[in-house]
């Protein structure tokens, strides 16, 4: 968002004369610059984001597993610090991210490697720089929910393609 603000004139211009203002400084505020992981978090809570593939990479094995992202819920837990929980109703799912181990978010939209159709991701790193989750709006080659779509590139453009915390 760019923000300016208008410098009045110290005195007045005679009749006529024509002198140009001086252009007001523009300084650029990012959201980042005050984003919390709890916020964003919270965002996408509230974004209707819809269906999500959740991946998490682990030594010799991958979990996948497709959920509403739904509401968040936090409680401090010993030991660990605060834990974020997106979980199913029934808690058939749930997904508890540290926050204190995430270090970096990143919103990348790429091409399918099978197939010609936009992939929308956001990834969770820690501070290896290795991915700890992987979110991806989910649908079948490319068929996503247009409200999902909206609701990941506004999360998007509100965050930049990365966020540090």
């Amino acid at each position: 968002m760019l923000l300016s603000s208008r410098i009045p004139h110290s005195k007045p211009l005679a009749a006529g004369s024509r002198v140009q203002a001086p252009r007001p400084a523009a300084r650029l505020v990012s959201v980042q610059a005050n984003a919390s992981l709890r916020t964003l978090l919270d965002d996408a809570s509230g974004a209707g984001l819809g269906k999500v593939r959740f991946i998490v990479l682990g030594d010799g094995a991958i979990l996948e597993s497709v959920n509403d992202w739904g509401s968040v819920r936090y409680n401090e837990v010993p030991n660990r610090g605060l834990l974020a929980t997106i979980a199913s109703a029934d808690k058939s799912f749930e997904c508890h991210i540290t926050l204190s181990k995430v270090k970096e978010v990143r919103f990348a939209k790429s091409k399918a490697k099978a197939g010609d159709y936009d992939i929308y991701a956001t990834r969770f790193y820690g501070e290896d720089g290795k991915v700890m989750l992987s979110t991806i709006l989910h649908g079948s080659q490319g068929a996503y929910d247009p409200a999902a779509v909206q609701a990941w590139t506004s999360l998007a453009s509100k965050y930049g393609d990365s966020v540090t915390f």
